[in-house]
C-alpha cells in the first residue's frame, strides 16, 4: 500500500516514517523543512518532496491509499505571537490536503494529527478522554479543533473516511532542539542542561503535562490504519501519568550530571495549569498503551543528543 506522509522529515513525522517503512508500506514524504531535517530521513528507502502543504498538487495526492497529515507550525505559545502563520499552516494546511483529497483521490483513509491541547485544562484530579469537551486556549487549540472539524464534515458530506490523533506531549529523539524552546522543549532544555546554562520555566513550575515516549506514540498510528474499527474515530494518546515541569527539569539536571538551575520567567498567555488523559479507548479499541517510562524515555533521548552536540 501507498502512503503520503505531510511533515514526514519532522520529530514525529520522521518516526512514522520509520515505522510504515518497517511494516512494508511504499511512502512518500512532503516536507517544507521548516524544521523537519532530510537525515532524518532515509532516502534509499522512501520519496522526498520539498514543498510547502499550501501547494498540495493533484500528483501529490494520487494513487495513496492513506494519507498522513502531520505537517504543521506546532507551538501553542508561538500562535499566540503569531496566529495568521498558525492559521495558514495548521487550519488552511489541512483544509488544502482535504480538498485535494476531495477532488483526487476521495477512496483514501486521511490520517489527522491533532493535539491533546484541545482540551484545554483539565482539573486535578480528573482524567481527559476523547469526549471532554473542546477548551481552546490558543489559536494553535482553535486550528487544531478547526481540522477535526474539518474531517468530520468532509467524511460527513463526502464520505472520505478519516482517524483522529490526539497525541499529548511526545517526547525522543530527532526533536528540534535548535528552535529555542517555542516547542518539544525537553530536548532543548537537555541541551542547556549539557551547557550547564539555565533552565526556564514560565510561571511556577507546577503545571503538569502527560508525557508519552515518540516510538509508542507512533505505534498508535499504526494499530489504527491496520484496524477497521478505528476508522472515523478519534483516539487520545496520554500515559496517565502527570509529571510537573518543576519534576521534569529536576530529572534532566540529575540524569545529564549537569550544574544548571530553574530560572523563572512570568507564565505564558494560552498557557494551562495540568493536562493528563486516559487511554482507555485507545487500549480497546487499538490494543494500545505507552510502554516506555518517562525516566527510560529521557535517557534514550539524552543519548541521542550526546550525538547530537557530539559529547563524550
Amino acid at each position: 500500500m501507498k502512503c503520503l506522509v505531510t511533515g514526514g522529515a519532522g520529530f514525529i513525522g520522521s518516526h512514522l516514517v520509520e515505522g510504515l517503512i518497517g511494516k512494508g508500506y511504499d511512502v512518500t514524504v512532503i516536507d517544507d523543512l521548516s524544521t523537519g531535517r532530510i537525515k532524518n530521513l532515509d532516502l534509499s528507502k522512501v520519496r522526498f518532496i520539498r514543498k510547502n502543504i499550501l501547494q498540495i498538487s493533484r500528483e501529490d495526492v494520487e494513487g495513496h491509499h492513506i494519507i498522513f497529515h502531520l505537517a504543521a507550525q506546532v507551538s501553542s505559545f508561538k500562535s499566540v505571537d503569531y496566529p495568521e502563520e498558525d492559521f495558514e499552516k495548521n487550519a488552511m494546511g489541512t483544509f488544502r490536503i482535504l480538498e485535494a483529497i476531495r477532488k483526487y483521490n476521495k477512496s483514501a483513509l486521511f490520517v489527522y494529527t491533532s493535539s491533546r491541547s484541545v482540551h484545554g485544562d483539565i482539573p486535578e484530579p480528573l482524567l481527559a478522554d476523547e469526549s471532554w469537551p473542546y477548551v481552546p486556549s490558543t489559536f494553535y487549540n482553535v486550528h487544531k479543533i478547526y481540522g477535526e472539524m474539518l474531517c468530520k464534515i468532509y467524511n460527513e458530506l463526502f464520505d472520505i473516511n478519516y482517524i483522529i490523533i490526539r497525541p499529548c506531549n511526545v517526547y525522543g529523539p530527532r526533536q528540534p532542539y535548535w528552535v529555542s524552546g517555542w516547542y518539544n522543549f525537553i530536548a532543548y532544555w537537555i541541551k542547556l542542561a549539557f551547557e550547564n546554562k539555565p533552565i526556564p520555566i514560565y510561571g511556577t513550575g507546577e503545571q503538569i503535562r502527560d508525557y508519552v515516549y515518540v516510538e509508542d506514540t507512533i505505534l498508535a498510528y499504526l494499530l489504527a490504519i491496520e484496524n477497521e474499527k478505528a476508522v472515523n474515530q478519534t483516539f487520545l494518546l496520554p500515559s496517565s501519568v502527570g509529571v510537573s515541569l518543576n519534576q521534569l527539569a529536576r530529572m534532566i539536571i540529575e540524569m545529564t550530571g549537569s550544574k544548571s538551575k530553574p530560572e523563572y520567567f512570568p507564565q505564558r498567555k494560552g498557557d494551562i495549569m495540568r493536562f493528563v488523559g486516559t487511554y482507555e479507548k485507545a487500549e480497546q479499541l487499538l490494543g494500545w498503551k505507552p510502554r516506555t517510562m518517562l525516566e527510560n524515555g529521557l535517557k534514550r533521548e539524552i543519548e541521542w543528543m550526546k550525538d547530537e552536540l557530539a559529547i563524550e
